[in-house]
């Protein structure tokens, strides 16, 4: 149960935040790529992977939940492609402002991990909380 609170806590805690302005957050400001129009104009996106973020961390689970679980894949899915958005933006920003970037290998292993941790907690978080829908909406609790 202890296990089950931390890894919540530290993807909820960890998760606030996408890989692009947590990428940024690390890069050397003593850097003279990090002055440059290449570097301004990579940051800017970060913004838009931070509000992405957020949507997709309200979003996938109401559409679990209205789903029945249903559409798990498709959020699955969803959710990594926009993961390997946010991982190659972030990579091609810390190039541009003087960092060594990421391979592709780098890149997939941590969209596999995180799509992994999500199927992990997922399943964690409805033991531990079990979502109970208002009369009418969403599936037919089970009798479990």
């Amino acid at each position: 149960m202890r296990l089950v609170c931390l890894l919540l806590t530290v993807g909820i805690l960890g998760g606030c935040a996408s890989t692009s302005s947590r990428t940024f957050s690390g890069l050397n400001r003593d850097h003279p790529a990090f002055h440059s129009d290449e570097c301004r104009i990579a940051a800017e996106d970060t913004r838009v992977h931070d509000e992405l973020k957020l949507v997709r961390m309200i979003a996938s689970p109401v559409a679990l939940v209205l789903s029945a679980g249903s559409l798990l894949p498709a959020v699955i899915a969803a959710n990594a492609g926009l993961d390997t958005a946010d991982r190659i933006d972030a990579s091609r920003m810390e190039i541009h402002c003087g960092g060594k970037g990421k391979s592709a290998g780098e890149i997939a292993t941590g969209v596999v991990g995180g799509a992994a941790l999500g199927i992990v907690t997922g399943p964690a978080l409805k033991a531990v909380a079990p979502i109970q829908l208002p009369a009418g909406l969403g599936p037919v609790p089970s009798t479990r």
